[in-house]
């Protein structure tokens, strides 16, 4: 079990390197590689309790500020997708669920969001997919590391 400083430094670490690589990263017709959503879906299945959800609210908070988007645009949509996930577990399928339905929820609460909808939720499936995938493997070296030096 990680404890509570190493987490907060996982957590911080997630957010900086997620948000950077999300402003580097290119797009795809309007379509972004969604690293900070695929990391919540990874450390809500993980942990539980408040700390899944705290760190969707901030991963949420980040991604607006990034995006330019209305305030709680991200954070509704990312604690919605924590406390689902955290319920019901992940299949490798889920992520690529989860950015289909954060491209509609964009779709719904922003007017000025470019490109066609429906070209925006087919693209979201394989980016999604391919970034829960390397979300899940950096994710679960990283936290392997973690305990290995807490433990000493």
């Amino acid at each position: 079990m990680i404890g509570r400083v190493v987490q907060f430094v996982l957590c911080a670490l997630v957010l900086v390197s997620g948000a950077a690589l999300e402003e580097v990263l290119p797009r795809v017709f309007g379509v972004g590689v969604p690293v900070l959503l695929m990391s919540v879906a990874f450390l809500s299945v993980r942990w539980t309790g408040p700390s899944a959800l705290a760190f969707a609210v901030v991963a949420g908070a980040v991604e607006d500020a990034l995006s330019a988007l209305p305030p709680m645009t991200s954070v509704s949509y990312f604690l919605a997708v924590a406390l689902l996930l955290s319920r019901l577990g992940s299949a490798w399928f889920v992520p690529a669920v989860a950015y289909a339905g954060y491209q509609v929820w964009l779709s719904v609460w922003v007017v000025r969001i470019g490109g066609d909808v429906f070209g925006r939720v087919l693209l979201a499936g394989p980016i999604g997919l391919v970034t829960a995938y390397a979300v899940d493997r950096a994710l679960t070296w990283l936290s392997g590391k973690a305990v290995a030096d807490e433990r000493g």
